[in-house]
């Protein structure tokens, strides 16, 4: 028996590698996250997209209360089961009538998972329209073969190396369009990506990454985690630091370690002709 989730909604997620609206947060709840999201881009006097990414969550008590929100946790373990790991989490922002886009592209390009089974929630801080540029989806794209991506720097790509995936059937593409304080999860090897924010108004979401333990990242050793459910399982992954604090230099630095493995990573693997 499910959770959260019908079980109508697990073959949806099943059949097309996304699903969405999940309602987590009123909306009232979405613009105090909001607010904390605003507050931290004026005390660092940049985006925060920019400095906290891979494990954005980790310096953060309030960021990280939201990784383990329990009715979030119900509706992942319809999804991947009742241990689960949140080994990561990323914001991705567009300010009114920014230019920034994301390409077509697979998680799964920037991952080294064995088997390639993770989960990501991407919770909308305020509204995702189409406008907006709402993440996009194309369905069943997660069952195979493998996308094959180019890489295609560029200055407006959130994407940092730039992988896009070809030959995409933009017709087939749905929208996600969410209402602030909902969510949309996400398979890793699904194709997606999202357009400008044409509105006017911001696009914030964070986008939080989920494991069950018997996934492995498998290009780097040192892959660490927060038990969020359950049990953490064959020893695949060590643990995250907790932060005592907003700006927690410990968990800092331990973000920044773990950005700069995934970033390397990937960066060898394009660099050797990788694509898929």
């Amino acid at each position: 028996m499910t959770k959260a989730l019908t079980a109508e909604q697990v073959r949806s997620y099943s059949d097309d590698g996304f699903l969405f609206p999940f309602a987590l947060y009123t909306p009232d709840q979405a613009a105090e996250l909001f607010q904390k999201y605003e507050a931290l881009e004026t005390s660092i006097g940049d985006s925060p997209m920019e400095k906290f990414r891979i494990k954005a969550q980790l310096p953060f008590p309030w960021l990280c209360d939201v990784v383990r929100e329990p009715k979030l946790l119900d509706a992942v373990e319809d999804l991947i089961g009742p241990d689960i790991l949140c080994w990561g989490a990323s914001f991705f922002a567009k300010k009114p009538h920014d230019p920034g886009y994301v390409s077509w592209h697979t998680d799964s390009f920037f991952y080294g998972f064995e088997p390639a089974d993770t989960l990501s929630a991407w919770l909308a801080f305020n509204a995702s329209t189409i406008e907006a540029g709402c993440v996009k989806y194309i369905p069943g794209t997660h069952k195979g073969p493998p996308a094959v991506h180019e890489i295609k720097p560029h200055k407006n790509n959130l994407i940092p190396i730039g992988q896009t995936v070809i030959d995409v059937d933009e017709d087939r593409a749905v929208d996600a369009v969410l209402q602030a304080g909902e969510i949309v999860f996400h398979h890793e090897s699904v194709v997606h990506g999202s357009a400008p924010n044409n509105a006017d108004h911001p696009r914030v979401g964070l986008s939080i990454h989920y494991v069950a333990p018997h996934i492995k990242e498998t290009r780097f050793d040192g892959s660490t985690a927060m038990l969020v459910r359950g049990e953490n399982k064959y020893d695949y992954w060590g643990v995250d630091p907790e932060p005592q604090k907003d700006m927690d230099p410990i968990c800092i630095a331990a973000m920044e370690e773990t950005r700069a493995l995934y970033l390397n990573a990937t960066r060898e693997k394009a660099a050797k002709g990788g694509r898929s």
